[in-house]
């Protein structure tokens, strides 16, 4: 009961992180997933391929509810989000294949390129936390700019289960000079597209052990459901207080998880 309780809370935490910042809440799962799913018994050679996978299937549902709290606002651009969540699906696919789902994948990779991310999600968060929150370009990107950011998000979002707002948000934003409050909303519709793409495909792969009928693939229903009711409540929620709080506390607020996270994995290194 104490553990559907963390993956409840765990799950309305990831969703009003998404909310918040746009990146999806894989930073809250890919911290507690390993222990549970170790502590339910899955074998430590495949808890890499297993946290991912339940980590994307919370991302998407978090990624829904946002979007559905922005279509409902007209702020929902469609056009941004088809270009690079096709672009996005399709990487993120190949990287999860050939790469992730492998035995070469294994969990002191996993841990060291999730440090680089997070270090660079904390250092990008804090410099755009002292920048004016005022609007940027609003000039149509070109299809093949979109299509770039979406092999690189749908590449991060298949390596880390972070959700690909890390790579979409920097070059939406700095890069390309859009507002920030636009390039979360995209980056929230992408994560959409290419999580539910990821977790299609999780669903029919074949671990190497079925857990009393507990999952399906590597989607741990237990595990997965639970996370997703925290996050249907947590996820519209974050998208109102993006609103009424100021850019520098919400980033604070993210730096910290940020922190918590590096500090597990780095843990785990030594």
């Amino acid at each position: 009961m104490t553990d559907f309780l963390l993956l409840f809370i765990m799950g309305l935490a990831g969703g009003l992180l998404a909310g918040l910042i746009g990146i999806g809440g894989g930073v809250m799962y890919i911290l507690v997933l390993p222990y549970l799913l170790i502590g339910m018994g899955f074998p430590e050679q495949e808890i890499v391929q297993y946290t991912i996978a339940n980590s994307i299937f919370g991302t998407m549902f978090a990624a829904l509810s946002g979007n559905i709290a922005l279509i409902k606002r007209g702020e929902f651009y469609w056009r941004e989000v088809a270009a690079i969540g096709v672009f996005g699906t399709i990487s993120s696919i190949m990287v999860l294949h050939f790469v992730v789902n492998t035995p070469n994948y294994d969990k002191e990779l996993f841990n060291y390129i999730v440090i680089a991310l997070m270090i660079f999600i904390a250092i990008r968060t804090l410099q755009q936390s002292s920048r004016s929150s005022g609007e940027g370009d609003q000039k149509k990107v070109p299809i093949m700019s979109l299509g770039f950011i979406g092999i690189g998000a749908g590449s991060v979002s298949a390596l880390s289960g972070l959700g690909g707002g890390t790579a979409i948000i920097p070059i939406l934003n700095s890069g390309l000079k859009m507002s920030m409050h636009k390039a979360k909303a995209i980056s929230l519709g992408v994560i959409f597209i290419t999580a539910f793409s990821l977790s299609i495909f999780n669903l029919l792969e074949s671990p190497m052990i079925n857990f009393m009928n507990q999952n399906t693939g590597y989607i741990v229903w237990p595990l997965a459901l639970m996370i997703s009711l925290g996050v249907v409540i947590g996820s519209p929620l974050g998208v109102i207080l993006a609103r009424r709080l100021s850019n520098k506390l919400i980033s604070y607020i993210f730096v910290l998880f940020v922190l918590v996270v590096i500090a597990d994995k780095a843990l785990q290194l030594i």
